[in-house]
């Protein structure tokens, strides 16, 4: 009877390891899975339901290599969907794991992963750390691509980000001597010319760019080139790399969007953008034809003399408005706002504003709109600093979307603070205008 419990025992004991042991290769199944389906969803641009894989999976797994993987995936799409924090936050958690399990390639990507992220953010140290230790292991891996690619990530995300041009000028060019994809690099070459004001270099590299058979990377260079020319009055130019650049901007979006829609939207804002400037070029014709003729006729009539005088100091007037609506159309802010506007992108996303920009942001405004912000604040004394950058902004006549964006802030809690201003700060409970009324009207 004892032999017969012991055997009834020991049967016990390892039917329940099997049980368990086959409980836990079907769990690692089902992580694996879903892991695989993930890949794959993400490889289609289906990032919403990649995501959903991931994050089902990151609750089954019990396998260290598989969860960074897994973390590493989903924080790329956490990047792309504009969840920065969280993105960082699932690559920093990978690379620990990949370090501890001695994985250098792996861990090389997630440090570069969570470079991104922290760009992003605005954490340039940070950045520029996980980006220098990313670019060791490749240079110890001997991964030449790899890193080619990190020293372009420097140059975009750190060197122009920090307004230090010639060190980006410098990483980009040896990447391009390396081996880099060299119309990546030309872009960055003439951005960063672009920024020092050096446009006969600035156009070169961005003539090589607009080789790329990238219709997103076009796109940048012409809309670069569209602004150089037209900073240079060259409206024919001008006209013809806009017209460039929003051919490769519906490219860009029918990969993602519906042809049709984007196509008429594209086409609309084109046709809105040429006709202005054609506008402007027939008033400045007109205008010199009209200087011209008052000046015959003022030799003969005494009357038209004082006319031309009111006239010449209308267009000094005009000539010094255009001049700074000119040096904003070349400010940061104004730029980086612009790019926005016009097409939401994760590298349009990467961009740092520091305080020069803002300082000189808001004196161009106060040039162009007639000491606005000073007549703000006479009104409203209690606004802040931060304040009139969004009354600036919205005067500008930016959307809330891309001025959450320049605030770093979520749309909703930028509305919500757009309320507050105007509520507690500009006598919003007997004013029932909009905020954008109230600042039109200043």
């Amino acid at each position: 009877m004892r032999i017969v419990k012991s055997y009834i025992f020991f049967l016990f004991v390892v039917m329940t390891m099997v049980f368990v042991s086959c409980g836990h290769k079907s769990k690692h199944d089902e992580t694996l899975a879903l892991y695989n389906k993930g890949v794959e969803l993400r490889n289609a641009k289906q990032n919403e339901d990649a995501a959903k894989c991931f994050n089902e999976a990151l609750i089954l797994v019990n396998d260290d290599e598989l969860k960074a993987n897994l973390e590493d995936r989903l924080g790329e799409i956490y990047w792309l969907q504009g969840l920065f924090d969280e993105a960082l936050a699932l690559h920093l958690d990978a690379s620990t794991l990949f370090r501890q399990l001695s994985d250098s390639v792996a861990l090389m990507k997630s440090l570069r992963n969570a470079g991104h992220a922290a760009a992003a953010l605005k954490k340039t140290d940070e950045a520029e750390d996980y980006y220098n230790e990313s670019f060791d292991i490749a240079k110890s891996l001997n991964d030449n691509n790899f890193t080619n690619e990190i020293s372009l990530d420097l140059g975009r995300d750190i060197y122009i980000e920090l307004g230090d041009y010639e060190k980006a000028i410098s990483i980009v060019n040896q990447a391009l001597e390396n081996g880099a994809e060299p119309y990546q690099c030309h872009l960055l070459l003439g951005l960063a010319y672009y920024y020092l004001e050096n446009d006969n270099e600035a156009i070169k590299h961005l003539n090589e760019a607009v080789k790329s058979d990238k219709a997103g990377l076009r796109m940048s260079a012409y809309q670069t080139l569209y602004y150089i020319y037209q900073l240079r009055d060259d409206y024919q130019k001008s006209l013809e790399y806009h017209e460039l650049y929003h051919d490769n901007m519906i490219q860009t979006q029918t990969e993602h969007h519906s042809k049709e829609l984007q196509g008429i939207k594209s086409d609309y804002e084109l046709k809105m953008q040429e006709n202005a400037l054609k506008a402007k070029q027939r008033t400045r014709l007109t205008i010199m034809f009209g200087v011209l003729g008052v000046l015959g006729i003022a030799l003969i009539i005494t009357i038209i003399l004082l006319r031309q005088r009111i006239l010449r100091s209308q267009l000094e007037k005009e000539k010094t408005k255009n001049q700074f609506e000119l040096a904003l159309k070349k400010n940061k802010v104004y730029v980086t706002a612009l790019a926005l506007s016009e097409q939401i992108t994760k590298s349009s996303l990467d961009f740092q504003l520091d305080d020069d920009s803002w300082d000189d942001f808001m004196n161009l405004i106060n040039l162009i709109y007639n000491d606005f912000n000073n007549k703000l604040l006479t009104k409203y004394p209690s606004l802040t600093q931060e304040d009139l950058h969004i009354c600036c902004l919205t005067r500008l006549g930016f959307n809330n979307q891309v001025i959450a964006i320049l605030m770093n802030q979520q749309t909703s809690s930028y509305a919500r603070r757009k309320s507050r201003i105007k509520q507690e700060k500009m006598n919003g409970i007997e004013d029932e205008r909009s905020f954008e009324e109230i600042i039109e009207e200043i």
